[in-house]
């Protein structure tokens, strides 16, 4: 991981620039722990994860390790606790109004996505991953971080997966396409996180529950 050495005050823990994504993250000391199997700490899996997926996708990313009390913006990577998933969520005070902010869209009541505030990475160390799997699912999250949601059936979607997104980051963790990208541009350029299409069908969410 690169150490921070005479690099611009940063303004926001994540800036887009042209093609350059530039991210300030400090890990949690649970994931500079190795892992047994891969023979490498979660820290440095979770790195190549999203600078090779992100970087796939046609950005440059200049990923920068700092320290969990560094008073310059930066996201923290963290342990996933809530859930037995891995999820991104902004700090507790800004939950529920970022609701008011997206037209009461399901997605932004624990993620109130801004430029200056785009939430913590939460990893689920609890499963056993295979290294592969835990790289696709840190690209996945920082796709939140980057300010873009969710494609797959989840019950706050309504179990609605976009249409057209099965091989998509957002949705299976497999790659970033083009549009995951653009809508990242634009999220970036406009400071509004951007959602994949979403329907509400009872019968859809009756049958959703009771597969839960």
């Amino acid at each position: 991981m690169n150490e921070v050495k005479d690099v611009p005050v940063n303004r926001y823990p994540v800036t887009l620039d042209g093609d350059d994504i530039i991210c300030y993250a400090a890990f949690h000391e649970s994931l500079l722990k190795v892992n047994e199997s891969w023979g490498e700490t979660y820290a440095k899996v979770c790195e190549e994860g999203i600078v090779t997926h992100w970087g796939n996708a046609g950005f440059n990313v200049h990923f920068h390790t700092v320290d969990m009390n560094d008073r310059r913006p930066h996201i923290n990577i963290l342990p996933a606790k809530m859930t037995n998933t891995s999820y991104v969520m902004s700090r507790w005070w800004r939950w529920g109004w970022g609701l008011f902010r997206c037209s009461f869209h399901p997605e932004t009541f624990m993620i109130n996505w801004s430029r200056r505030h785009p939430g913590n990475i939460h990893l689920n160390l609890r499963r056993k991953y295979s290294r592969n799997s835990f790289m696709n699912i840190s690209a996945h999250e920082f796709g939140h971080i980057l300010g873009i949601g969710d494609a797959y059936a989840a019950h706050y979607r309504f179990f609605y997966e976009a249409p057209g997104t099965r091989d998509y980051m957002m949705n299976t963790n497999k790659r970033v396409s083009p549009e995951e990208a653009a809508m990242v541009r634009k999220a970036q350029q406009t400071g509004k996180m951007q959602f994949f299409p979403i329907r509400f069908s009872l019968k859809r969410v009756i049958d959703g529950l009771g597969r839960r």
